[in-house]
C-alpha cells in the first residue's frame, strides 16, 4: 500500500505582516471616509435648517406687514397691529369678514404681532384682544434659532420698513463646540472660555467687520478666515386698510 502524504500550506510571517498592513490601511481609509461623510451630512443638514429658518422669517414678516394696520419700532422690536383675522392666536380658524362700503371688516377687537430676538431665538408673539381690550389669547413661537442679531429700521411706518436678521454660521461649527456670543466689536480674550465663538453683529460701527466670526482657543480669540455670519434682509411695503381706501 502506498501512503499519500498531505502537505500543509500557510502564510509566512512576511506575508502575514503585509496582509495586516494592507488591511489596516483599507480599514483606516473606510473610517476616515465615514467620518468625513458624516461631517458633510451634518453640515448640509444644518445649512438646510438655517436656510429654512431664514425663508420662514422673511415670509412671516412680509405676510404680517402686508396685513398690518399700524406698525411700531422700539429697541429692535417690531410690533404690528392687524385686524382680527382669526378666532385666537392658537388656531387658524378664520373669522368671516363683512363687506361695508367696499371695506372688509373682520369684527371687533385687535391682533398684535410682535417680532423680537430672545437669546438665540427669533420669536413671533401673537396677542388677540376683544373689543374691550381684554387679552383672550396669547401665543409665542420661536420661528428661527441660532440668531445673532435682529435689526429693524422704520423707513416710513406709513409705507414701508426694513428688517435685517443675522444667523450664526452653524454649518461650520455646531453649538456643542461652545457658547455663541455677539457684539459690535471684536471680542476681548477675557470673554468666555476656549471653544466659544463670537460674531460681530449688525450694530458694528465699522460695517466692514459685520459678520466676522472669532473662535477662542488657548485663551485667545482668532478671526476665522473665509467664514461670515449670514444676514438676510426684508424690505416690505405696508399694505394697510387705510392705504387701500
Amino acid at each position: 500500500m502506498k501512503l499519500i502524504r498531505r502537505m500543509g500550506h500557510g502564510f509566512t510571517l512576511v506575508e502575514m505582516m503585509m496582509a495586516l498592513g494592507s488591511g489596516s490601511v483599507v480599514l483606516a481609509s473606510v473610517v476616515i471616509a465615514s467620518v468625513a461623510l458624516q461631517r458633510s451630512f451634518a453640515a448640509v443638514e444644518t445649512y438646510s435648517i438655517t436656510e429654512g429658518d431664514q425663508l420662514r422669517v422673511l415670509d412671516y414678516i412680509a405676510l404680517d406687514c402686508r396685513r398690518a394696520l399700524t406698525a411700531q419700532v422700539s429697541s429692535n422690536t417690531l410690533t404690528l397691529t392687524l385686524p382680527v383675522y382669526y378666532n385666537s392666536a392658537s388656531n387658524n380658524v378664520p373669522n368671516t369678514p363683512a363687506l361695508n362700503n367696499g371695506i372688509l371688516a373682520y369684527g371687533s377687537g385687535s391682533v398684535t404681532v410682535t417680532y423680537a430676538q430672545s437669546g438665540g431665538n427669533f420669536n413671533r408673539q401673537v396677542v388677540v384682544k376683544d373689543s374691550g381690550g381684554t387679552t383672550t389669547s396669547t401665543k409665542t413661537t420661536a420661528i428661527a434659532t441660532n440668531v445673532a442679531s435682529f435689526t429693524v429700521t422704520a423707513i416710513d411706518l406709513t409705507s414701508s420698513l426694513s428688517c435685517s436678521i443675522m444667523f450664526f454660521p452653524t454649518f461650520r461649527y455646531t453649538s456643542g463646540n461652545g457658547t455663541w456670543r455677539a457684539g459690535a466689536t471684536a471680542p476681548s480674550d477675557a470673554l468666555g472660555s476656549d471653544g466659544d465663538l463670537y460674531v460681530v453683529d449688525a450694530t458694528a460701527t465699522d460695517t466692514s467687520t459685520t459678520g466676522n466670526v472669532y473662535r477662542r482657543s488657548s485663551g485667545v480669540y482668532t478671526l476665522l478666515q473665509n467664514v461670515k455670519a449670514t444676514s438676510v434682509y426684508c424690505n416690505t411695503f405696508l399694505r394697510n386698510a387705510g392705504a387701500r381706501q
